[in-house]
């Protein structure tokens, strides 16, 4: 690891545990333990309660995500550095950082709705309540595929290769770092969005799943075989599908 990203490891780590904490008092606080269902708490539509669902969401994707993009932050830091050397213009790091988590932060509202709908669904379609099992089953299973495709391993190669990502998309100035992390963003959310709907399959305030998750994140985007590791989480998710939609695993 380049002492740029030691120096950047610190912070971003520090904040990624200060948002498990926040995450944790705001779990329990709504009465929850390890294991809850929805960040909803099933409370009715209201923008006041959308706002407050994103910035929780915002929250719970810099404990999950930070920890991630350590590698592409500390090289930003190195060619900006070199960049500010040679007497050229040069742009914070925290810049870059600032739009990889604005983008995530904004995917809460894809999230408050997905969330919302699954919680009053079931109250105007009683089937749901009753065929629930086999179609998280059927998610899980959409999750695991997604896992094992084309686009899956395109998206990880550009979260694995951070120095070709930087050298491909790179623009000068501010303007240019928050475009960059937005778009490193992207990437990662095409990368990483089918984890994220396992995470709804067993609920957006279950603390256990939020852990696994990211540690399923990390390695897949850190390990030397990470590839071959994120077809592995495929295949469990598919088979974890397979048990809960033929009822083997029971109630979860």
């Amino acid at each position: 690891m380049s002492r740029e990203s030691l120096f950047l490891l610190c912070p971003l780590i520090g904040l990624s545990v200060l948002a498990w904490i926040v995450t944790a008092q705001h779990m329990g606080g709504a009465g929850s333990a390890l294991v809850m269902g929805s960040m909803t708490m099933g409370l009715p539509f209201s923008v006041t309660n959308m706002l407050l669902y994103i910035a929780l969401w915002g929250v719970m994707m810099v404990a999950m995500m930070f920890p991630a993009i350590v590698p592409v932050a500390g090289i930003f830091a190195t060619m900006a550095r070199q960049k500010q050397a040679q007497q050229l213009p040069s742009t914070p790091v925290w810049v870059f950082v600032s739009g990889y988590a604005a983008l995530w932060t904004l995917t809460g509202g894809v999230g408050y709705a997905a969330d919302l709908t699954m919680q009053t669904l079931p109250a105007h379609f009683p089937a749901l309540k009753t065929y629930s099992a086999p179609i998280s089953g059927a998610l899980l299973i959409v999750a695991g595929l997604y896992q094992l495709t084309p686009l899956k391993d395109r998206c990880l190669a550009h979260c694995r290769s951070p120095f070709a990502f930087l050298m491909a998309h790179w623009r000068d100035g501010y303007r240019g770092a928050l475009q960059m992390g937005l778009s490193h963003g992207l990437y990662c959310l095409a990368c990483c969005w089918s984890l994220m709907m396992v995470m709804f399959i067993m609920g957006t305030m279950n603390l256990v799943w939020m852990g696994t998750l990211t540690l399923v994140i990390l390695l897949e985007k850190s390990l030397p075989s990470g590839t071959m590791f994120g077809r592995g989480v495929g295949t469990a998710l598919i088979g974890l599908g397979l048990a809960l939609g033929t009822g083997m695993l029971g109630s979860y």
